[in-house]
């Protein structure tokens, strides 16, 4: 019995990382994760001009000891390695973009948080 779910599981799985995704929604997948991350970088950037406090505790201990533009810097080199890695081996894996599109909407709830904390 635990078997035959195994393998049921591991058909359902294997056909989703299989699936194709289209050009034009690899390029929505792309634009929306770049763009989240740079408003990220954005609304951040405003909240601590106001005054605020880095909610993220690894960003706040950097900005404490390097500066606000060491944070910025490394958070661009990783989203320019992560954006590299997408375009190498996304071609094969097409769960790699579903995984982006995740961190896509992650980040957008954290830049909704980052708005609503300098509105209010």
């Amino acid at each position: 019995m635990i078997a035959t779910m195994r393998q049921a599981v591991v058909r359902r799985v294997e056909a989703v990382s299989k699936k194709e995704i289209s050009p034009g929604k690899r390029a929505l997948i792309l634009i929306a994760f770049c763009t989240a991350q740079l408003l990220d970088i954005a609304t951040t950037h405003i909240g601590l001009s106001e005054g605020r406090q880095e909610l993220n505790g690894a960003a706040a201990w950097i900005i404490g000891h390097d500066g606000e533009l060491a944070v910025y810097g490394l958070k661009l080199a990783l989203v320019s390695v992560l954006v590299g890695f997408l375009l190498v081996f996304g071609r094969r894996r097409a769960g790699i973009w579903n995984a982006y599109l995740v961190a896509a909407w992650i980040t957008t709830f954290a830049v909704l948080n980052n708005v609503y904390r300098i509105l209010s």
